[in-house]
Order: structure tokens, then sequence, then C-alpha cells
């Protein structure tokens, strides 16, 4: 038995919260186990066990204590691999991440958002692509033995080729009931341009989710979203109040992310577009609004300039923490702003990751993120008029991208909840916006672990440090 126990080290993945007046929250990453302490022994256990993996002699550790400490993965075996672990945890969750199927109806945008990082075209699917997009989700649903399938309307503006989505939704509906396989939707949009029938055109495309996007109120956002010429329904129109008065109609039916994209130019109006939504009731409504705060920034080469006008991740975590104290419930926040979410380990990719999704451009080539659609250089599979598809250069990038290999993630103790962050990130080498999403986890990370204590931590209370990071 002693000897057993003397081959027991701290976990790198262990870190401790303090909840004030001598309480404390040791947490681990690797396991999402968590315990709370407290009394005059709580800084040594912290100082044994929290830090560079180290040999643990657990002589001194109270047999309750060290059961569950083994338990939580706070010890683990000095012969396991970490790293290894979560290494073979995230093949896995590529295998068995759901299938998601984005279809980019088309380039096409009725709005000029002035940062917009999209290349504007009259692209766009058609019947005639239909048929290859059925064959590769029957094939994907074959070889994987999925049970469900989501498709998720992406543009441009995917509203304004509702032709596409009639025909595509209820051939992939149709596959779908003859594979036996569940079937959901999802769709982006501006809000301006749906058909009267709001209500029908969600039950039968089966959509569950809806994001419309608003950049403040309608000052701001008519001057940000404005109409390109010749395309307003007429002289005048408000993007704004059409927006809004979308969004009263699907909140009776479908649950609605409303995206609030901001920067430093429109920041201010994030007071008062929560109290406009308060006063609309949408956050009492049947399928209550997520309030979803973004941040405008250079999500391509084509958007660098935004690297001006962009918050910095202190000034977001910052309208993060105002929309913490404005929106009336944490069920009301989007996930990575709520303090509510338990920070547990990772068992999901994004889509991009995931083995069997895919998005398929307006161009009809394939690609593996979404906000790629439409850059030449990056699908992973180019169509052919004649013959099969042919790779593209970034296909065995993704194939093959694991974050426990990069040379950060690999010594990063947030690895086993972040999973490197965004993959195309890594793929474009841009190390600035890795290091913000470093910035976010080490303020998140505690006061998501505390907010389960019942203590509501502030950034300025307490953040871990890039030594409690890197190990």
């Amino acid at each position: 038995m002693t000897a057993r126990r003397s081959g027991l080290r701290s976990s790198r993945y262990n870190f401790c919260v303090p909840l004030g007046e001598g309480d404390s929250v040791l947490y681990n990453a690797g396991s999402g186990a968590s315990i709370r302490l407290a009394g005059t022994d709580v800084a040594e256990i912290v100082k044994l066990l929290c830090g560079p993996p180290r040999n643990v002699a657990t002589r001194t550790i109270p047999a309750a204590l060290l059961a569950s400490l083994r338990r939580g993965g706070f010890l683990v075996e000095q012969t396991l691999d970490e790293v290894a672990a979560i290494r073979e945890r995230y093949w896995v969750a590529r295998g068995r991440t759901p299938m998601v199927l984005t279809l980019t109806t088309t380039q096409d945008c009725n709005l000029g958002c002035y940062y917009c990082y999209e290349e504007r075209s009259r692209a766009a699917l058609g019947a005639a692509d239909i048929p290859a997009i059925l064959d590769w989700t029957r094939e994907r649903l074959a070889a994987s033995g999925k049970d469900s399938l989501h498709v998720d309307w992406y543009g441009g503006e995917p509203l304004l080729n509702i032709a596409f989505i009639e025909l595509a939704s209820i051939a992939l509906q149709s596959l779908c009931n003859e594979l036996n396989v569940s079937y959901s939707a999802s769709v982006i949009s501006n809000g301006t341009c749906w058909p009267d029938d709001v209500s029908g055109f969600i039950r039968r495309h089966r959509i569950r989710q809806a994001q419309i996007s608003f950049d403040g109120l309608k000052a701001n956002h008519d001057k940000r979203r404005r109409y390109r010429r010749g395309r307003a329904p007429e002289p005048g129109t408000s993007s704004f109040e059409q927006a809004v008065a979308l969004v009263d109609r699907l909140l009776e039916v479908v649950h609605v992310d409303l995206r609030f994209n901001s920067d430093r130019g429109n920041s201010d109006d994030l007071e008062p577009l929560v109290a406009f939504c308060r006063e609309r009731g949408w956050f009492d409504r049947p399928f209550p609004c997520v309030f979803q705060l973004a941040r405008i920034s250079d999500y391509s080469a084509r958007s660098g300039f935004m690297s001006q006008a962009k918050l910095s991740e202190d000034e977001f975590e910052r309208l993060r923490e105002r929309a913490r104290h404005l929106v009336p419930n944490e069920n009301n926040l989007d996930e990575t702003t709520t303090r509510s979410i338990y920070p547990l380990p990772r068992t999901s990719v994004c889509a991009a990751l995931a083995d069997d999704s895919i998005v398929v451009g307006a161009d009809g080539h394939r690609y593996r993120c979404g906000l790629q659609v439409g850059e030449k250089n990056r699908p992973v599979a180019f169509t052919r008029k004649d013959g099969p598809m042919l790779p593209g250069p970034d296909a065995p990038w993704w194939d093959a991208f694991d974050p426990t290999r990069q040379p950060n993630c690999s010594r990063c103790s947030f690895l086993p909840v972040c999973w490197g962050g965004c993959p195309k990130k890594h793929l474009e080498g841009d190390t600035a916006s890795l290091h913000e999403q470093s910035l976010y986890w080490r303020k998140a990370l505690p006061q998501k672990i505390a907010w389960q204590f019942g203590v509501v931590m502030e950034e300025s209370t307490f953040t871990f440090s890039e030594c409690d990071q890197f190990r």
C-alpha cells in the first residue's frame, strides 16, 4: 500500500481558486472535478498539488482526502502521460462529434456591413448541386453510423436564395427519413428578407435555432448595416426595424441568438440595446432570446483593417462584465459570457474538425471552416464539371491538426477545456488571437469555477497567471 502511494504525482491540470474567508476550490481541468477546501492546511495542500507536476508523498494525507484526490484526477500515477490521454480523448471526439452540413446558399448579401470579411458575389447553390450534396451526406452517414444530421443555412444572406433552401431542405429531410436519421437545422441571417409566413418556414424546414445580428440600436445599426445600392425594398427602409419585426415573430416559434457585433464605435449601445430587448419582452417569450455578445474582428486577410477598430481582449472582457449585470438571467447569455456553465473537459470539437462535417461554399467547393468560404486557396476539395473533386492544399493540415502536438498547447493547463481554441487561427499562424484566447481562459475559468460555489468573482478579484497556464 505504501509503495503504491509513493508512485503518485500531482496532475498538470490542477488549479486553485480562492473564494475568500480562507476557503478555496481545487479544480482539475482534465477531469472537471472540484473540491472545496477550508482550514489551516489549505495553503499546504495547494502548494503540494498546484503548479508543475511533482511526485507526492501521500503518507501524511488523510485517507478520505487522498481517495477524493485520486478519484478526481488531482493525483495520478507517475507513469501516466496526461497529454497523451487528452490526445486520445481529442481524436475520439473528432469521430463522435455530431454531423453538421453547412450550406452556403449564396455569397450575395443585400447589406453592406463595413466590417464584412466575405467576398460578395452572385455565386449561389442551385438545384444542380443537390445530387452531389445528397451523395456526400448519404456516404458519410453510412460510413460513420451517425444517427443525426444538422444543417446550417449560411451565407452571404442565406434567405436571398430561399428557392434553394426549399429544394435542398426537403431533399435532405427525405434522405434522413429514408435512413432513419434525425434531422434539424439552423440559420444565420441579417433578418431583412424572410418570407411572410415565418412560422411556416420554421416548421417546414425544422429550424431549431436562428441567429439574427444587430450592430446596436437603430442609428448605429442602420449606418453600419446599410442596404447596398439598389437592394432596399423601398427607399428609406430600416434594416434595424426589419430585423426587430422578424425577431418579434421568431421568438414565438424558435430559439433566437441575438448577436450584438461590437467594436470601439458602438460598444456604448450595449446598455440601451439590452434595455430595448427587455422592453420588447424578448427575454420572456415562449422561446426566450439569448443575447450573444460578439467582437467584430479581422477574421481574414480581407478584413485586416479591422485590427484598429476591434476591441482589445481587456475591453471586450469589460463589455462581457457589463452584459452579465444587464441581462436578467444567466440563461439569456451566450456560453462565452455566462459564468453559470461549469467548465467540463471537452468531449466534442468544432464542426471544422469533426470527421463527418463539411461546409459547401456557394461556389460548390468544400471547406472545413465557414469563415474561409470564398477564399480561393482554402477549399479542402475543389469541384470540377467533369470527374471527381480535387483535394485542396489545406486538406492534409485539417486532417492532421492536433492541439496536443502544438508547442504551446501541449504545455498549457487549459488544454482539456479549450483544445487549442480556433483551429483556423493555428492554420494562419495568428499568434495574437491565440494569445487572446489564453487571456480569456485566465480570466473566465476562475469565474466559472467560483460561480458553482455561490461566489460571484469579478475579473479584478482573481485571474490565473501565465505560470498557472504553462507548466
